[in-house]
């Protein structure tokens, strides 16, 4: 098939393309509808002081067990006590995510919750928490050798997080498209019939003698008469009988026989 074959397969099937494409993208919209909303809260803490700046190895290994800390259930205890959200040290952390940034020596805590203002509140919680105990450790150390956490900035707004609407209308989009091209060539690839004189002179190498064009639907062939013509009712029997044609000549007297004489 040539480029102008493709084409052509497009413009013929646009419509199972485009249905095939709206069809997927309601149907990731309502996916979309149909999912619990969970919104994100970050938050990020400084490390600044005691820190080994001399191997980026040494900088992540440190940073690593920073966040480490913070992903413990005597940690997420301490912080559903003291804020009561009464969920859990095991269903904090499945809302927790900690990841260190070495370049900046920060580590950045994120909270996904349904609640968005439970999201923000627990991200403040888990932040002040772990600055007062990294505090505390470094109590009795020398200034120059001391490590210091502390809060960047206030816990982001919560935004939403899940679903990505606009994401999974897009992906069903173009899954659409794709799946409207597919079966387009499905569709050509199945119909063998020729609909057209350079089909037939293409693919049979046989020139075209003669072509009978298709007469729209409602128009009455050319020279046919737009009134019904009434159906002949077949005669009867004795109508058939009574129409009968009688033979011609006289009947011959009785007690004569014709031609005879008197």
């Amino acid at each position: 098939m040539q480029l102008t074959d493709y084409l052509a397969v497009v413009r013929k099937n646009w419509w199972l393309i485009l249905l095939a494409a709206v069809v997927t993208a309601l149907s990731a919209l309502a996916f979309s509808k149909l999912q619990t909303p969970v919104y994100r809260s970050s938050v990020v803490l400084q490390v600044t002081g005691r820190v080994d700046y001399g191997t980026t190895l040494a900088l992540n290994n440190q940073l690593r067990q920073l966040t480490n800390r913070i992903r413990t259930r005597n940690l997420a205890s301490e912080v559903d006590n003291r804020y009561q959200f009464d969920l859990g040290a095991e269903r904090l952390l499945e809302k927790v995510h900690v990841q260190a940034f070495s370049d900046s020596t920060s580590i950045q805590i994120d909270v996904d919750d349904s609640s968005p203002a439970r999201a923000r509140q627990i991200a403040r919680g888990f932040a002040e928490v772990f600055a007062e105990r990294e505090a505390a450790a470094m109590e009795g150390v020398p200034t120059s050798e001391r490590r210091v956490v502390e809060m960047l900035d206030e816990p982001t707004p919560p935004r939403l997080h899940w679903p990505q609407t606009r994401v999974f209308v897009l992906s069903g989009l173009l899954l659409g498209l794709l799946i409207g091209l597919v079966l387009a060539f499905v569709r050509e690839y199945l119909d063998d019939s020729l609909k057209s004189p350079a089909e037939v002179e293409r693919y049979l190498g046989l020139p075209t003698l003669a072509v009978i064009p298709r007469a729209p639907a409602g128009v009455p062939a050319r020279g046919a008469s737009k009134r019904p013509v009434p159906a002949t009712p077949l005669p009867r029997r004795e109508e058939a009988g009574a129409g009968a044609p009688r033979r011609l000549g006289r009947r011959a007297p009785r007690g004569r026989r014709p031609g005879g004489r008197n």
